[in-house]
Formats: structure tokens, sequence, C-alpha cells
């Protein structure tokens, strides 16, 4: 696997780890995790190019905001300097690694108060005097001011308590988490290539885009190979695929990786493209769309026989 694929696929994981996390904290110690993970896998020399693909990830899942948002901070930094909000996760997973250790400028720090030492008071009882879920208050949960309010809010409305309202909360966030575990590891070979264009089942899946490339590159094949005249064919590149598959054209471009001579697409489509004579101009047909050509659910109606 190429260090770009390493560094997305890590990137991938991180995102799908904080879906829904906005506490600077827990996100902080994720990405510190994420970033430690790339370090070990990948060498020293291809670890800044891994690391923007890991950002590369992050930025597809959590975009940049143009409001204050939970989970991102303010910043102006990179080309153009353009004033926005990035998420935390970003921050973070940099090599300016001081960061870990140091306040985050504009970042609410407790203050230090000393305290004198007190003698410890010992309980008349044998009972537990740890604070149980049942006697916290919101305030204890250190939430930002915008989350507490919501939560408040919530609360509120449904007329529970605090400690069923956060049982309930953690009961919900980890069906989520291992449902998106469950579905990042899923196979999608055996997934109609319909339902992979369509189905809003899958239009979030990690894996989609990928799966769907490996048909079309398959897809154009076939046509090609099949084709008489070569009017009637298609040089197989970026465009034609997203074309086809309707994905992003960052996250095409990501997967086929053609820049790289380690990609494993590279050499399978120069050698296409040289057998049949194509170059991106023969894409130009006046009147003509290549799914017009090409119907990829009828043509690869699943990825069973996909090579």
């Amino acid at each position: 696997m190429t260090r770009e694929k390493i560094g997305y696929e890590i990137g991938q994981k991180l995102a799908t780890k904080l879906a829904g996390v906005v506490d600077e904290e827990s996100i902080k110690s994720t990405a510190i995790a994420a970033y430690k993970e790339l370090q070990s896998a990948v060498s020293e020399g291809s670890f800044r190019a891994a690391l923007t693909h890991t950002k590369k990830a992050i930025r597809e899942a959590f975009p940049d905001k143009d409001a204050n948002t939970p989970g991102y901070y303010w910043t102006n930094s990179g080309k153009g300097q353009i004033e926005r909000y990035e998420h935390l996760a970003l921050y973070y997973c940099s090599t300016a690694t001081e960061r870990w250790e140091q306040p985050r400028e504009g970042q609410e720090v407790e203050p230090q108060v000393e305290v004198e030492p007190q003698v410890e008071v010992q309980p008349e009882t044998n009972q537990s005097a740890q604070t149980t879920l049942d006697d916290m208050n919101i305030s204890q949960l250190q939430l930002d001011t915008d989350t507490q309010q919501m939560v408040e809010s919530a609360i509120a409305h449904s007329g529970i308590s605090l400690a069923d309202f956060v049982r309930k909360a953690c009961q919900v966030y980890a069906k989520t988490v291992t449902g998106k575990v469950g579905q990042y590891e899923s196979d999608l070979t055996a997934i109609p290539t319909k339902d992979l264009l369509s189905s809003a089942t899958y239009k979030t899946h990690p894996g989609r885009a990928e799966e769907l490339t490996r048909r079309a590159v398959y897809a154009l094949e076939t046509h090609n190979n099949n084709c008489t005249e070569k009017s009637q064919k298609w040089h197989i590149n970026q465009t034609a695929i997203q074309a086809l598959t309707g994905s992003k054209p960052a996250t095409i471009k990501a997967i086929l990786d053609l820049d790289n001579n380690e990609s494993k697409y590279r050499t399978r489509l120069n050698d296409h493209n040289v057998k049949h004579e194509l170059n991106a101009y023969d894409n130009r047909k006046p009147g003509r769309k290549i799914y017009d050509d090409i119907d990829l659910a009828s043509l690869v109606p699943d990825g069973f026989d996909v090579v």
C-alpha cells in the first residue's frame, strides 16, 4: 500500500472516530493517536507526504466553516491566509508537535489555584465517597458553552434526569461508532452497482468510491475491448471515472494516484490507453456523454467478476 493511501485511510478512520465529538481534549487525544499511528506505519522520508493525505481525509469529513462551530478553531494560516474556522483535528494532527503540550491560543484554560493541603478525613462508614453519575451536575461534564446550552435544552424537553440523558447519549453514540466501524470493514463486492450509485445506505460508506472506481475501470476496459471503431472508445482517466461514479474529483484522484510510480492503476491505465491508441482528446465526442455509451450498473452489475 502506498504512503498516500496509508495516510488517507488513517485520516478516514480518525474522522469516523471523531463523528459527533466536539470536546477539544477528546479531539486532541484522538488526533495525536492517529499522528503516532501514521509515524509507525510509514518511513520518516515518506511521513510528510502521507500526513498530507491524512489531512485531506479530515478536511473531506470536516470542511472549513465560515462561522464558529463546536470542534473548530479560528485560523488564517496556510496558502492565501484565508480567515476560516478549521477542525481541531487538523490543528493537533500536525508536525508542530509542540502544540500537544501548550495551550492553544484562544483556548479557555482553567486557572491554577494553589490550595492549602488538607488533612484527609476518613468517613465514619465503609460506604464509598465516590461521586456517582446520579450525583453529578452538568458543569462537571466540562462541556463548552454552546454544547451545555443544547444539552440543558434537550433535557428540559425530554423530561428525564441528567444521569438518564447521559446514559442514553452514551448508548446512541456507541451504536453510531460501532456501526460505522462495521460499515468501514464491510466488503462491498456483493453490493449491486445500482445500489452503490443511488442508495442512501451507501452514500457515506468510506469504501464506496474505491469500489465504484474498481468497477468503472473494469467497465471502461470491457467497453473498449469490445468496440470495433476507435471513435466508439473512451480514454480511461480521472474525468471519465468521475463521470461514471459520481464521486468527487479529489477522491478519484487520490484513489488512482497516477503521479505515483507505485500506484496499482498507473501502469494498468497507461497500458490500456496505449493499446487502443487513446488520449484525452478522444473523449471529446460532440453530443455524446460517456454514460450514454457505458451504463455502469448494467455492464458491471456487482463486484464479483471485476479484476
